[in-house]
């Protein structure tokens, strides 16, 4: 009689040999921006390379840490990263442009604003919409996260040297306009690309420009970088399929693309 033991080691023999093995589809780890996350969801059903798996909650700061930590195949970082992770062994490489959306509740009456007055508003000097010809109604100013780079690049192009205060925290970054949306007298800045989840909040121009990624006089843009360690060919494949006339078409649906 052949026992148990004998059958389980006759079957780790043969298994590969005259049985046919699972075929497993090739991943790639995505960590970082939801910005860019955004991106990779468009991107899914055209790269059949590889199935993605996305981690958007971390943001930015968050998705160079899980790359610095092997968590992640490519991350994600809306913005410019630090120059000193290239001495890490860290690819980059800038695949787009993204701009920031200044919205607001869809009844102000208010259509424009100067960063002057995004200034005064995200600093908690102006608190009264009638303080800049609006009604009176007190301003609710919504901010995203530290850990998105969002939150930086609107900080150093509106608000220079001064810091955020009496401003109400949002995450994540997509929930942000239904936020604004829901709350008479808000307003909050979030990626051009998210505003297809929420169509009820209203657009501002700042200094009499709309934030379309392709409009080079709209002064709050950012780029958008992937960011991977050297010699990983599934990235780089990426990478290069991302600047071809297909990869620019899906990326030109939210952003302007690496040509621009």
């Amino acid at each position: 009689m052949i026992s148990r033991l004998m059958l389980g080691l006759f079957a780790l023999m043969t298994l590969g040999t005259g049985c046919a093995t699972p075929h497993r589809e090739p991943v790639l780890r995505y960590v970082g921006s939801s910005t860019i996350g955004q991106f990779f969801k468009d991107l899914g059903p055209h790269y059949s390379e590889v199935k993605f798996i996305l981690d958007t909650e971390p943001e930015s700061f968050g998705g160079v840490e899980a790359l610095l930590e092997g968590r992640a195949d490519v991350a994600g970082f809306a913005g410019v990263p630090d120059s000193d992770l290239l001495a890490t062994g860290l690819e980059m490489k800038k695949i787009g442009l993204d701009a920031i959306a200044v919205v607001a509740h869809p009844q102000l009456p208010l259509q424009n604003l100067s960063r002057s007055d995004l200034a005064r508003i995200f600093t908690g000097k102006t608190k009264n919409w009638q303080e800049l010809g609006g009604p009176d109604l007190l301003i609710h100013p919504l901010i995203v996260g530290p850990e998105s780079a969002t939150r930086n690049v609107f900080r150093s192009a509106v608000l220079g040297d001064l810091d955020y205060s009496e401003c109400q925290v949002i995450r994540p970054d997509s929930l942000l306009p239904e936020k604004v949306a829901s709350q008479p007298g808000a307003i909050g800045h979030v990626s051009f690309s998210f505003l297809d989840m929420c169509d009820s909040v209203k657009l501002l121009s700042v200094d009499g420009q709309f934030p379309d990624p392709g409009n080079r006089a709209y002064a709050i843009t950012r780029p958008l970088y992937l960011l991977w360690w050297s010699h990983r060919a599934r990235v780089m494949d990426l990478v290069q399929w991302i600047e071809t006339d297909e990869g620019q078409r899906i990326l030109s649906k939210r952003f302007a693309g690496a040509r621009f």
